[in-house]
């Protein structure tokens, strides 16, 4: 479409040129080649075109002139007639588009007598956005129209979705519509055929409000899967996890939040040991066995021998009946010291544990019936850890390796929080096949329940993803960051902390290299940990008034002006800022809205007079 001219430079002082304008020029809006048009107003972009170089300007100011009037005049006529003033617009050269690319920089400028144009859509892409025409930004989609010239603007696919991306806005400025668009509109696009199979994507959802049949614009099964977890009980979800990534002392040690010197030693020996014999109801029995005869053939100790006793009867179900013998046996101290079977001979005769242990000592202790009802006792993994986890202070007692008291509050939290893990966590030896785009809804889990799973998930995909030698994508995409990127917590420790801001830096600082991608959504920037939002490519800025925020804005974004940062405050709703890498300046973008309520997120406003009609 061809631009629209509306006047004429008739000044050049340097970078800063006017315009005076066509007398019908000055109306609000106008019809050009059947498409309605908003004249330039102050911020609008204008281009003067001069040969074949479109010469970018912006516009600062407007004025008028006086036909009838001089400067000098000391009588002034106010009587304005139609023809008696001219306006004026002062425009600053900013740039030019030449050979379809816009360059920033005042190489050219405007001369007198160049006719001033209103850009198109495609001239207001090109000036935002870098390379917006070549070949490998031919990909678009829509996002919404600027805010001042409101022109459609599109934004490039490589170069947003190959790069990390922050929503941020206050609560109820429009970021989860901002969100949710950006999406939506990628996945509707029926020109990418393997989006589905080359890249996968993961919608951590803290609040539930993607939840809904049609998010994202996909309601076929094959290609989405929501996850509904909850802590509470057992009847939500279960999201599976990888053996190998649960079974990690680092993780464990984190999730139970376990000491450095004492605990954490006591998780890495009872995973060496676990994996080297391997789990399972065999391996299980065999290590149960195995202490059992290590209790009678070495220094007796029966609160070692009533623990071991606990530990099976609690956790192992109906196994009480064969552990009567090893409940009758008393130590006997005298000049020697051992176990003793007071009745096993008949009244008053002792059956003695000395020395090696023979089979009658195996029999006497009914050791064949409680290995048999171990392996026929129904466990899951995460059943048979706690048990092995009791076993290990067992084993450890026995060779003095450390004190109960000091690992006994690590067992009690172990207990507690795998009694909400059972609820939301599946354990598998390898990832089942998953559709290309998973929403997980962390909204009925308790507080720490939601920073584990976002960890443990994380970690799992990252890791999994550096490993393979395809060129595919992984797209995380984290609603509500703030709950899991901050660097001040006082709910949690040191090291679950650092453990935590590690691994996202990492995932942040390395992850476009593998092809791991994040996407972060939330209210409050200034929570974030400011190294991992130093590292994020482009944003899309909603309303903001806390003076953290726009603090940590300043300092963590270069490429935004002082124009738009002035702006933040006052956004109105559904209007946000994008800069980045991406674009060659800042655009102000009224995004757009969905008005299918079956589409859009959930997390409308409630209307309390329909509430309360």
């Amino acid at each position: 479409m061809n631009s629209l001219e509306i006047g004429v430079v008739v000044e050049v002082n340097g970078f800063v040129s006017k315009v005076a304008t066509f007398d019908d020029a000055n109306h609000a809006t106008f019809i050009h080649n059947g498409e309605l048009i908003k004249n330039v107003s102050v911020n609008s972009f204008v281009i003067i075109s001069q040969g074949f170089i479109k010469i970018i300007a912006k516009v600062n100011s407007e004025s008028f002139w006086d036909n009838l009037n001089s400067a000098k005049g000391y009588n002034l006529d106010n009587r304005f007639s139609k023809n008696s003033i001219k306006r004026l617009i002062e425009i600053q050269t900013i740039g030019y588009i030449k050979n379809g690319e816009f360059i920033s920089g005042a190489s050219f400028l405007p001369m007198i007598g160049n006719f001033c144009n209103i850009p198109t859509n495609e001239e207001i892409n090109q000036i935002f956005i870098n390379n917006y025409i070549s070949e490998d930004n031919s990909f678009t989609i829509s996002i919404g129209k600027s805010l001042n010239e409101n022109n459609g603007i599109s934004l490039p696919i490589n170069s947003f979705f190959a790069s990390h991306i922050g929503v941020f806005g206050n609560t109820g400025s429009g970021k989860s519509n901002t969100l949710h668009k950006l999406y939506y509109e990628l996945f509707t696009r029926n020109e990418l055929p393997n989006l589905t199979t080359k890249s996968s994507f993961i919608v951590l959802d803290f609040n539930g409000e993607y939840v809904h049949e049609k998010s994202f614009g996909i309601n076929d099964e094959e290609k989405k899967k929501i996850y509904n977890l909850t802590s509470g009980n057992t009847f939500g979800d279960k999201f599976p996890i990888e053996f190998d990534v649960f079974f990690d002392d680092e993780m464990l040690s984190v999730l139970f939040s376990a000491t450095q010197q004492t605990q954490k030693p006591f998780i890495t020996r009872l995973l060496k040991r676990s994996k080297k014999y391997n789990f399972g109801s065999d391996s299980l029995s065999n290590w149960v066995l195995a202490l059992i005869r290590y209790i009678y053939t070495g220094i007796p100790n029966q609160n070692i021998r009533d623990i071991m006793v606990e530990v099976l009867e609690k956790h192992i179900q109906g196994i009480d009946q064969y552990l009567i013998n090893i409940k009758n046996t008393k130590v006997y101290n005298g000049e020697s010291q051992y176990f003793f079977h007071k009745d096993w001979y008949g009244d008053r005769r002792w059956f003695r544990f000395e020395g090696d242990f023979s089979q009658e000592s195996h029999e006497v202790l009914l050791l064949e019936e409680i290995r048999n009802h171990i392996i026929n006792t129904p466990l899951d993994v995460l059943q048979e850890f706690e048990i092995r986890c009791h076993l290990q202070l067992v084993h450890d007692l026995l060779y003095g390796n450390v004190a109960q008291e000091h690992i006994l509050p690590l067992l009690r939290r172990i207990e507690t929080r795998l009694s909400k893990i059972y609820n939301y966590i599946e354990i598998v030896e390898e990832l089942p096949e998953q559709p290309f785009l998973q929403i997980i809804s962390l909204r009925d889990l308790n507080t720490e329940s939601k920073k584990f799973l976002s960890l443990i998930i994380s970690k799992m995909y990252f890791d999994s993803h550096k490993m393979k030698q395809a060129k595919e994508s992984f797209h995380l995409i984290i609603d509500e960051a703030h709950n899991i990127l901050s660097n001040q917590s006082l709910r949690e420790q040191d090291g679950w902390m650092d453990y935590r801001l590690e691994l996202f830096e990492e995932i942040i600082k390395e992850g476009r290299k593998f092809g791991f991608f994040l996407t972060l959504a939330s209210q409050r920037p200034a929570d974030i940990s400011p190294t991992i939002l130093s590292q994020v490519h482009n944003f899309f800025l909603h309303k903001l008034v806390n003076e953290r925020d726009l603090q940590i804005i300043d300092n963590s974004i270069s490429t935004l002006d002082k124009v738009s940062k002035s702006m933040l405050p006052v956004l109105a709703q559904g209007v946000c800022i994008i800069s980045g890498t991406a674009l060659t300046m800042p655009v102000t973008v009224s995004v757009d809205f969905i008005d299918n309520i079956n589409l859009r997120p959930q997390s409308d406003t409630v209307l309390l007079t329909d509430l309360w009609k």
